[in-house]
């Protein structure tokens, strides 16, 4: 029997408990008799340094937040209060690189990576609690909304909105849940997985499965058991190697399979290369180096390949995603990775680089030492050359100062988006009272608005005394005219909400 008829012949049983276990954490036995979920796919070392490589890579990144001041300029925002959530602590007990290489192992690993958006002292985002994805199920209520039933930590069931939930997708083909690798990786996983542990048994036996005694004459069962019990303890366990005597005329019949003829070594590597495929991570890169890679020579080389091809899909994913869900003013701030330090050449390289740039006159002093993480030095903001054998550029880049804009101006758009958001959280679910049970408004206007208060009050920054004028008459209003009054709701809730802010400051 061949190395792959025994590896593809394995059989596995499983108790009731395990069956049920497996079932229920999207796993299922494959043609290999192994079973793969996105816990037992971590087993693979291949697997395990892809998703690290991957998940790590993504966390340590710089994610800057920056301030558009016109068509082409940025500046960092420090002052914004997603700048803290994003660098320091997104919740109480993990940092921010912690939430992110936890976050992005879900989606690669099970498609979708889930967080709470929990509103507080920082604004509409002060928290972000990460649900681990088995406790979410999504829902589609209609064409631009989704809703997640959450499992608690209690037992107890809760259902978030779009605005509630932080949802980070991998590959969607319904753009509403992400698609698992494992659900399509699944026999190639259990095909490794199976090759492992294939070779583990093998290597127990010391590569040899055993041998046979040959004996002139016929022997009886019993004479046969004690025969083989007598040989194995003569030459098993401490005895190894030792030499044994062979009598009557018996002789030793080996059974040789060397994992090169039994093929294990090839379907261990080839598997190692196809698991690295579902990643898109280039073998060299988790430590397959038997063969050359196509991406080029060089550290710089190699970084650069891996960041385009690998990482920016899903810094993009992020990217956006922070800029639908977290940021409010999305007209003035964004946020972006820097993947500078991936892509840095060599020590000459960089400098040639300064050099052109610094002779062409389009880097100041500051603007290098900045790339090089060293500290400004006085006059190097505006130090921009002239080469002599070009046109003298009368206007002074640095000299142009962006008009600043009115800072009332300014927060007054964030305060309208703060209370947009208060505002469609409100018409959301009082349409879906209204399409459940418009015969029992009253009751669901009053389950809705009694525990609305505090959202309101840690959304907007307001004391709950304002906040609670502003629930009461969002109550008596609905009450009184009815599901007739939701089609101008948001717009005249905004207005009001926003009003009664400026009155309280």
């Amino acid at each position: 029997m061949t190395f792959l008829q025994q590896l593809l012949g394995q059989s596995s049983s499983l108790s009731e408990d395990e069956e049920r276990y497996w079932t229920n954490s999207g796993g299922s036995i494959t043609t290999s008799g192994t079973h793969i979920n996105a816990d037992s796919a971590l087993k693979i070392s291949t697997a395990w340094a892809c998703g690290r490589l991957i998940a790590e890579t993504v966390a340590m990144l710089p994610l800057i937040i920056y301030r558009r001041l016109d068509e082409d300029a940025k500046e960092r925002a420090t002052g914004h209060p997603l700048y803290d959530i994003l660098h320091g602590q997104p919740n109480r007990r993990q940092t921010s690189f912690e939430f992110m290489d936890m976050l992005q192992m879900h989606a690669l690993f099970r498609g979708n990576g889930y967080a709470k958006i929990k509103p507080g002292p920082r604004g509409p985002v002060d928290r972000l609690i990460p649900i681990h994805p088995s406790r979410v199920l999504v829902e589609e209520i209609d064409e631009d909304t989704l809703r997640y039933r959450v499992t608690e930590r209690d037992g107890s069931t809760k259902i978030y909105l779009n605005d509630e939930i932080f949802h980070l997708r991998g590959l969607s083909l319904d753009g509403i849940e992400g698609v698992s690798v494992i659900t399509y990786a699944r026999e190639s996983f259990g095909l490794t997985l199976a090759a492992e542990r294939f070779g583990a048994l093998l290597f127990a036996n010391y590569s040899r499965p055993g041998g046979f005694l040959k004996h002139p004459g016929n022997l009886s069962e019993e004479a046969q058991k004690r025969l083989v019990k007598q040989v194995e303890s003569m030459t098993g366990g401490e005895n190894l190697h030792r030499l044994g005597v062979l009598e009557e005329g018996m002789e030793w019949q080996a059974v040789s399979l060397s994992p090169e003829d039994s093929q294990m070594l090839q379907t261990r590597e080839f598997q190692a290369e196809d698991v690295c495929r579902w990643f898109r991570v280039p073998p060299h890169m988790v430590g397959l180096t038997s063969k050359a890679t196509s991406w080029g020579t060089g550290i710089e080389e190699l970084s650069r390949g891996f960041v385009t091809f690998v990482l920016l899909p899903w810094l993009v994913r992020w990217q956006q995603l922070i800029d639908k869900d977290l940021i409010l003013a999305s007209e003035t701030y964004f946020v972006e990775f820097l993947t500078d330090a991936l892509l840095r050449g060599d020590l000459m390289k960089r400098y040639g680089a300064y050099s052109v740039g610094r002779q062409g006159g389009w880097l100041a002093t500051n603007e290098i030492r900045k790339f090089e993480n060293l500290n400004p030095v006085d006059g190097g903001d505006d130090d921009y050359l002239t080469p002599l054998n070009m046109r003298v550029n009368n206007v002074n880049p640095a000299s142009e100062a962006t008009p600043a804009q009115d800072s009332n101006a300014h927060y007054e758009k964030l305060l309208y988006e703060s209370a947009a958001r208060v505002a469609r959280k409100e018409s959301a679910a009082m349409m879906r009272a209204n399409k459940r049970d418009s015969s029992g408004w009253s009751t669901a206007v009053e389950e809705f608005f009694s525990a609305h208060t505090d959202f309101v009050s840690q959304t907007m920054c307001i004391s709950e005394e304002t906040a609670a004028e502003y629930v009461r008459q969002g109550r008596n209003d609905l009450i009184a005219f009815g599901p007739g009054v939701l089609e101008q709701w948001e717009s005249h809730r905004t207005r009001t909400l926003v009003n009664l802010t400026k009155e309280s400051k």
